[in-house]
């Protein structure tokens, strides 16, 4: 096949990749990384601080983040869409990941496009407040162009989408599994990783391990104000010798270290997460996972195989009585045969060749 000249448009948040939390970051260096590998041509448009065996393309020196720049404060990222748009004719297929105006730039240009869609349209907590608008505008948005190809990151992304999206494909995301060292003999305390946001639920976490005297190890990081109010007032009363914070993991090495020490991830979600990269890269260690039936959750965990999967706290206590029965190779196997970089680069370049067919034909 011939190989193709791309354009992946990250947004402008986090370095790509990101130095610790970052999701999306994290996904974009994977693919396009993963790509080069397989010997396409890329040009990464991404902030000034990336890293890229590719080609980049930045409008700033500097990740939004770390310039303190407000959420929502959408002119960078236009700017950057703008950009990636005007050098078309140096590329086979763009594909953007920048969840908001992507389609009135793609319904104008004369190559192939392709979006990910990442962030969801909203959630009970944006509902109730004024950004509530800011999510009906972009569901206007995107029901002008009900025309444009998507891929989706978990099915449940794609059936409670609110916009009128022309979804072609859903495309789990993938770890490197070499970088996720496997063990079969955890030790004895239960792990808990993310950003500390309460729709991740660290706090129900933390007072199931107290209730129950588990020994818990909690990582990650506050990534706005309201975040840090959220760990101060709803989870540090938990904290104790055996409800550890242990600080913020950067790199896939220390996320593999902390990670498979536990004999079982907590994760009780308290939103429709679109899908949740800890959970693959803790079973990539053998890890189970104990999670909410939330969102992505039954597409990633195979329930009383490589976790459970559970509707409270009730039924939470009662899957860590039970951790030990789940096979944590058999949690290995699952990332393996189904959540590898390769698997979902595999699948992306698939849709590239068909959408640059179709376009032609």
């Amino acid at each position: 096949m011939k190989k193709l000249k791309i354009a992946q448009v990250a947004p402008l948040w986090y370095p790509v990749p990101p130095k610790g939390y970052g999701g999306t970051e994290f996904i974009v260096s994977k693919l396009t990384e993963g790509l080069i590998k397989n010997g396409h041509h890329l040009t990464l448009f991404a902030s000034g601080d990336s890293k890229t065996k590719g080609k980049l393309f930045s409008i700033i020196k500097k990740n939004l983040y770390s310039l303190k720049i407000p959420w929502l404060y959408d002119s960078y990222n236009i700017l950057n869409l703008v950009k990636a748009f005007s050098q078309f004719k140096e590329f086979d297929i763009i594909h953007t990941h920048i969840d908001l105006y992507d389609p009135i730039f793609r319904s104008k240009c004369p190559i192939p496009t392709l979006a990910t869609l990442h962030n969801p349209f909203w959630s009970e907590g944006k509902k109730k407040s004024g950004k509530w608008y800011d999510y009906q505008a972009r569901v206007l948005i995107y029901n002008q162009f009900p025309h444009l190809p998507y891929v989706a990151i978990s099915n449940s992304y794609r059936y409670q989408c609110p916009a009128k999206i022309n979804f072609v494909k859903t495309i789990h995301h993938g770890v490197e599994i070499n970088n996720f060292t496997f063990n079969p003999k955890p030790e004895n305390h239960f792990v808990w990783l993310g950003r500390f946001a309460p729709n991740k639920g660290l706090h129900l976490a933390a007072r199931l391990a107290k209730k129950l005297g588990l020994s818990l190890e909690i990582a990650g990081k506050p990534v706005s104000p309201e975040n840090q109010q959220y760990f101060k007032k709803e989870v540090k009363p938990f904290l104790s010798k055996k409800i550890k914070y242990v600080g913020e993991i950067k790199t896939e090495k220390e996320k593999s270290d902390f990670l498979k020490r536990g004999k079982a991830l907590l994760y009780p979600l308290l939103w429709e997460e679109p899908f949740g990269i800890v959970m693959i890269e803790a079973m990539a260690c053998g890890t189970p996972v104990i999670a909410f039936k939330r969102g992505s959750v039954p597409e990633i965990v195979e329930n009383k195989k490589t976790g459970f999967i559970v509707k409270n706290l009730e039924q939470m206590e009662k899957a860590i009585k039970n951790i030990d029965f789940i096979s944590r190779l058999n949690c290995r196997k699952r990332v393996e045969e189904n959540f590898t970089v390769e698997k979902m680069v595999k699948e992306y370049e698939n849709i590239y060749y068909q959408l640059i067919k179709e376009y032609v034909s």
